[in-house]
């Protein structure tokens, strides 16, 4: 469907251009690709022997779909991973021989990740593609908002939120637009440092958890962001904790033998060498040692390059339909992003340890790699939330912890 809408987008948008074969990472590597029904069927209907048969080998109904326009067939990858179409230098084939109108709009449209609002569309860019990753995460300026009229063009839709439906009247999510917006300005507040945001950006919602709807805007408009940061103080030995905390977590997800990622695994390698752990004795006799390195590591790289911190917050509130990426209540939105965020820097203060170094092309290149492996891992992303509210981790005290 190609048609013009009206279309509220990060002004980072228009400096994106896939790069193609050159891209360090792919796409079509290591992820299911889903094909919806209309490509689907234009795959079975080409003429051309060679490709028809590769069709036929490699391009099959998918059996679990969701919705035929997202993904009714589905390509099976080959031993490597990598997706049957790709040639030596990492293009596609299909592509090639058959133009865009035969791409898939799954293929077609990432990284944009489309979403409706009420009457208008949303887009923005995914930072498990490297060449997003930079443009979103490399910028020092502020990520702002445009909106125009716009060509939709093949599109998959995210999600579809309209705050005036009657079954959400008197609910929070009537105001979803306001939350968002506000839970952005917090988290662009320069004054205060990275942790004093993210404290204040739990605090609001735990807050907002028991304001009646008709006075969410009232208590909004009230909410002074500079005032809330000054009753967070950071503790030091939260950091020894977060390591004991992050260690049973790789631990159990196993992630250096279940993950697909040859990447995550090699990092993940690299952080356990580097806080080696043997056991919990281990943590108790070195946690100076850790909260050292945490201190280190947050004042040198976090603090100074917190506009890319920012910018991946900012950039997930915004295309994850933030506070309510995880389910109706706000603060399990929180805490499940807090979570990424503290996952995130373990593993950068544990390469830091391994390397004696970090960089700024470094820090980039990892987010991208936990993105793509982590996010976009529905398993990882149930099983964290499950284990945190069955320990009902889900409360401030616990989010001060990874602070």
């Amino acid at each position: 469907m190609k048609k013009n809408v009206r279309m509220i987008y990060p002004s980072y948008i228009d400096k994106f251009q896939c790069i193609g074969g050159k891209c360090e990472d792919n796409c079509c590597i290591g992820w299911d690709i889903d094909i919806d029904k209309e490509t689907f069927k234009k795959y079975h209907k080409v003429t051309d022997e060679t490709m028809k048969k590769m069709f036929q080998k490699n391009v099959h109904n998918n059996k679990y779909c969701t919705n035929k326009d997202l993904d009714y067939g589905r390509i099976k990858l080959n031993e490597a991973k990598r997706c049957p179409f790709l040639d030596d230098e990492n293009y596609c084939l299909i592509q090639g021989k058959f133009g865009e109108d035969y791409i898939s709009s799954v293929c077609t449209q990432f990284p944009r990740v489309l979403n409706k609002v009420d009457d208008h569309y949303e887009i923005c860019l995914d930072s498990a593609c490297p060449e997003a990753a930079r443009i979103i995460l490399g910028s020092k300026e502020k990520i702002e908002f445009k909106e125009s009229e716009k060509n939709l063009g093949k599109y998959t839709m995210t999600g579809i939120l309209d705050t005036r439906s009657s079954e959400f009247k008197d609910t929070p999510i009537e105001y979803f637009k306001e939350i968002r917006e506000f839970s952005i300005k917090i988290m662009q507040d320069r004054n205060l440092n990275f942790s004093s945001r993210l404290y204040v950006l739990g605090d609001f919602l735990n807050e907002l958890e028991d304001i009646e709807s008709n006075k969410i805007k009232e208590f909004i408009s009230k909410y002074d962001i500079e005032t809330e940061a000054k009753y967070y103080k950071r503790e030091s030995m939260n950091y020894a904790l977060q390591v004991s905390f992050f260690k049973n977590v790789v631990d159990s997800l196993d992630i250096v033998n279940e993950s697909d990622s040859d990447k995550l695994k090699r990092y993940t390698k690299e952080l356990l060498q580097g806080y080696n752990i043997k056991n919990n004795q281990d943590i108790i006799e070195n946690k100076e040692e850790y909260i050292e390195a945490f201190e280190k590591y947050t004042k040198e790289y976090i603090e100074n390059n917190s506009y890319i911190f920012e910018n991946y917050i900012v950039n997930f509130i915004y295309n994850n339909l933030f506070p309510f990426s995880e389910s109706d209540f706000m603060f399990e939105g929180y805490i499940m992003l807090l979570f990424r965020y503290s996952l995130m820097r373990f593993y950068l203060v544990g390469k830091y340890i391994y390397n004696g170094k970090d960089s700024v092309e470094d820090m980039l290149e990892f987010i991208q790699i936990f993105v793509k492996a982590v996010e976009h891992d529905k398993n990882y992303r149930s099983e964290i939330l499950e284990y945190i509210k069955e320990n009902s981790f889900d409360n401030m005290e616990f989010a001060k912890m990874l602070l």
